[in-house]
């Protein structure tokens, strides 16, 4: 078999099975069948018709044979073993078999990504390889044998959730200070028409530019409008009719959160926004969001719903069948995950950056909790308020659990308790905009609460009983 023959038989199994399993771009695939099986000449492929390099894992019940092969651990260290690989009775049967096997819960993230690059990043940080150059050693086969022209083919390229998420977690790290954020800038600036015929520079905030440029890389310009400025962006969301106002809004992975630092709390936000990020995550009361521009990087924040700063949500249109998959969340506390660090468990270098941010975890996060952990220094890593968000996340556990863990981690359980219990009710607060003929009295006997209750709630704005405007937002409970 040539190697187009070999190419044009794998894409047309790509092509048939794609489609049923999520997966919307085939070149990258294509390439890993390549590189996996050196054109379908190696035993595996030859004889096993395992063109991947797929494992036997737990879950497989089917034939399998134990082969030698090489893992790199270590970047630039290669260390032979032996394992148990899955046989196949034909190529298309290897090939569906590949489909089946991200179906595993690591790989949902695969889903509805677009572009081949981000699909072969977000692959290998999921933990499919090893090897240090795998993700540039299948852009090089994609390019070099035109391999794209079959994502283009009949191909409908879905947009969703996830795979705007996929190119946003692509670009986390990328900052001001090596210049690695003028990637960002350039796709946006390579989009044309230009959004007001303006070119953005290097210097130029990008928060905005950087959730264009995820838009323009998952072909969804559409129901994402490109824009460099937070409000025109704003109202280009609202002339698509696809704004919520609500700061209270519970949003989806995949909303567009906007913030407005001038937020006084007063009622709903209604004021100028001045940043912009993508919401990743939503659990626990809390949001986790990926914005460009944070701190002169693309960074993650986590902001209680209805927090404070929320100006509202751009709620994009995105294809019914293509709901994001769950995104990955942390699932263990910082000093767990630096301690496997130390052990050995997450690898070494970029790969161990690439599988922290995978599963969820704030790299520079992780990093300053091992530090502190090699030191010996035994104090608490984070604030009272950061534990509490985490609370609010479910990292703690519930009831005598979550006490035992706080107090073992060095946390005032009590103080902890009593900031969680703040945010909740922060979260949960009730306005009311003031009607002509109201009184505090009336305001107080509807919302079954106390004249001292409300101006407790609003000391900034009711400083006496008659003292209250037509027009105002005042929190009641």
């Amino acid at each position: 078999m040539t190697k187009n023959e070999f190419i044009e038989a794998i894409a047309a199994y790509v092509k048939k099975y794609a489609p049923s399993y999520g997966i919307c771009v085939h070149s990258p695939i294509i390439a890993q069948a390549i590189l996996e099986s050196g054109w379908g000449q190696t035993k595996l492929a030859s004889l096993y018709h395992n063109y991947f390099g797929l494992k036997c894992g737990t879950r497989w019940k089917g034939r399998s044979v134990n082969m030698q092969t090489q893992e790199e651990y270590t970047v630039g260290t290669l260390t032979t073993i032996r394992d148990n690989f899955r046989v196949f009775n034909s190529m298309e049967e290897g090939v569906k078999g590949y489909f089946e096997f991200i179906q595993l819960p690591r790989y949902q993230n695969l889903r509805g990504i677009t572009d081949p690059e981000t699909y072969l990043k977000t692959i290998k940080a999921d933990g499919y390889a090893t090897d240090s150059r795998y993700v540039e050693s299948n852009v090089r086969i994609i390019n070099q044998y035109h391999l794209t022209q079959y994502d283009k083919e009949e191909t409908v390229m879905a947009k969703t959730a996830s795979a705007l998420i996929a190119q946003a977690r692509s670009w986390l790290g990328c900052n001001e200070a090596d210049g690695s954020h003028r990637k960002i800038i350039d796709t946006y600036n390579a989009h044309k028409p230009l959004a007001r015929g303006y070119a953005v520079k290097y210097t130029d905030a990008w928060c905005a530019t950087f959730v264009s440029a995820c838009a323009i890389k998952t072909d969804m310009t559409d129901i994402i409008p490109p824009e460099c400025g937070c409000g025109e962006m704003v109202k280009l969301f609202q002339k698509l009719g696809e704004w919520d106002e609500s700061d209270a809004r519970v949003p989806r992975p995949g909303d567009i959160i906007f913030y407005d630092w001038d937020d006084s709390e007063a009622g709903d936000d209604t004021g100028n926004p001045d940043h912009v990020g993508i919401v990743e995550t939503v659990s626990g009361g809390m949001i986790t969001v990926i914005e460009g521009n944070k701190s002169d990087a693309v960074r993650r924040r986590t902001i209680v719903v209805n927090g404070r700063y929320i100006r509202g949500y751009g709620v994009p249109r995105y294809d019914a069948a293509g709901s994001a998959a769950s995104p990955t969340s942390p699932t263990k506390d910082l000093t767990t995950v630096a301690r496997e660090v130390i052990s050995g468990k997450w690898g070494n270098g970029d790969d161990r950056k690439s599988r922290l941010v995978s599963a969820g975890y704030n790299y520079s996060a992780v990093q300053k909790e091992v530090n502190r952990l090699l030191s010996g220094n035994t104090s608490p890593a984070k604030s009272v308020d950061e534990i509490a968000r985490e609370v609010l996340a479910g990292k703690w556990g519930n009831g005598d659990d979550r006490k035992k863990r706080l107090t073992a981690a060095g946390y005032s359980y009590s103080a902890v308790q009593a900031k969680v219990n703040e945010l909740i009710a922060a979260s949960s607060a009730v306005y009311y905009t003031v009607q002509r003929g109201d009184t505090l009295s009336a305001i107080a006997r509807k919302y079954g609460t106390t004249v001292s209750a409300i101006q407790k709630l609003n000391p900034t704005l009711i400083r006496n009983v008659n003292r209250i405007q037509v027009g105002w937002k005042i929190r009641v409970k």
